[in-house]
């Protein structure tokens, strides 16, 4: 199922793509198609193993690839990437994932 954005009044939108994930998981698929500049906020906490952080993008909301990937061994943190270009889908995902609880939250805006 694709989650559809929708604007606020400064037009900008948010949405949590992973909520306190503790295994390995995909985030639901977003549609972004009405905005070219995006964030992606991760949060990993509680980290006593090691998780893969990664942000993907899709032009059809089925076959993905990775704009960027980061793991954590160890330890604990919080980071942000940004994107300026049409990214029709996103989704975050979580692999190699123990001991830890991962959040993640897309914005997109013009």
């Amino acid at each position: 199922m694709t989650t559809h954005f929708s604007r606020n009044k400064s037009g900008a939108v948010i949405s949590t793509n992973l909520s306190a994930v503790t295994e390995a998981t995909s985030g639901a698929t977003l549609g972004t198609r009405d905005f070219t500049h995006h964030s992606v906020w991760v949060s990993v906490s509680g980290n006593t193993g090691a998780v893969t952080v990664t942000i993907q993008a899709s032009h059809d909301g089925t076959t993905w690839f990775d704009l960027s990937a980061k793991t954590y061994t160890s330890a604990n943190g919080n980071d942000v990437w940004h994107y300026t270009r049409h990214l029709p889908f996103m989704r975050t995902k979580t692999s190699t994932q123990s001991n830890s609880t991962v959040t993640t939250n897309i914005t997109s805006g013009r």
